[in-house]
């Protein structure tokens, strides 16, 4: 066989592997789950937020297209609005390894935050002048994964 013939063959057999493997290596949506409830209640602890209330309670597969994910949602009254705001970010890019996916507008307050490897997804906003909210959900993850 020519070099060129091994090369093509090499290539062709590279690609079939490559179509053959599942889904990407991660985290079950469950597994995601946890993760989001645990960034979400260490990033309120950490801010020191007063009257803090679940308002999604996650724990449980919400159907999405072709998989499921899982949700978790909390909110707090704030007194440093904008400051506290700017803290989160800090804590949720620079220690928890979030990255900001969509920054708000300068009235909205609201800014989306994505960590790749944990397939979770955090959103803060502030709509009102002293009530934060902070709801979460993980990717849509394939039903096999879940």
């Amino acid at each position: 066989m020519t070099p060129v013939r091994l090369g093509a063959l090499a290539m062709a057999a590279v690609a079939l592997l490559a179509s053959c493997a599942g889904p990407p290596e991660g985290p079950t949506a469950a597994q995601a789950g946890e993760t989001l409830k645990a960034h979400i209640t260490q990033l309120m602890g950490d801010a020191g937020l007063k009257q803090i209330e679940v308002t999604d309670p996650g724990g449980r597969d919400v159907p999405c297209a072709g998989g499921t994910k899982r949700t978790y949602g909390v909110s707090a009254d704030v007194e440093g609005g904008d400051g506290t705001l700017l803290e989160m970010t800090g804590r949720l890019t620079g220690m928890l390894g979030y990255r900001v996916d969509m920054a708000a507008a300068t009235a909205s307050h609201r800014t989306v935050f994505k960590r790749d490897s944990s397939r979770t997804t955090v959103v803060l906003d502030l709509p009102a002048e002293h009530r934060l909210t902070v709801a979460g959900e993980t990717d849509c993850v394939p039903a096999g994964d879940g």
